[in-house]
């Protein structure tokens, strides 16, 4: 997205159809600040993204116990790499060389999402704004989450149910587009 109307564009998105304007500005701030990363940065947060996202998804339905869960061996697996990445600042591949996540401004993405999305537990205004951030990541990574989701799978070692990915791609790609 660039120039003044693209960045208009993505209020349109059907994800943030229902957000109020105080959500929306959050929403624009977080983007400005990611919409400045390099094509690198930008493909390192679209993989460690799409690992938040699988793990996301994986952990709310294993606490619903879905229909459709992946059992709890899958959750802790996805739970403990995603907790991993988040530590080592490395996303591991299974039989490959590790994607390294200790660029600065990756760290802070990733730190302060984490933070918001913790304090966000018990105070409802800073769980807004990890669920801003989240958007504005959707928003700005949308040309690579596709890419970095198949990555993610190919290289991750999880094996992971279709309807899942499916799920990740409807509920984080999809619903952002514009």
């Amino acid at each position: 997205m660039s120039g003044a109307g693209a960045m208009e564009r993505w209020r349109s998105c059907p994800a943030l159809a229902d957000q109020d304007e105080a959500f929306l500005a959050s929403v624009a701030d977080y983007l400005a600040q990611l919409q400045a990363l390099s094509h690198e940065q930008r493909h390192c947060l679209a993989l460690f993204k799409v690992a938040e996202l699988v793990n996301a998804l994986i952990q709310i339905k294993e606490r619903r116990e879905a229909v459709d869960r992946v059992g709890p061996e899958l959750a802790q697996r996805s739970f403990a790499l995603v907790r991993s990445v988040i530590r080592n600042r490395t996303l591991p591949y299974a039989g490959s060389q590790s994607q390294c996540l200790r660029d600065p401004q990756l760290t802070a993405v990733i730190d302060e999402g984490c933070r918001l999305f913790h304090l966000g537990k018990t105070n409802k205004d800073l769980y807004q704004q990890a669920l801003a951030l989240s958007a504005a990541q959707c928003l700005a990574l949308q040309d690579q989450l596709g890419p970095a989701l198949d990555q993610y799978l190919q290289l991750s070692g999880l094996v992971v149910p279709k309807t899942l990915v499916t799920a990740v791609r409807k509920s984080f790609i999809e619903a952002y587009r514009s």
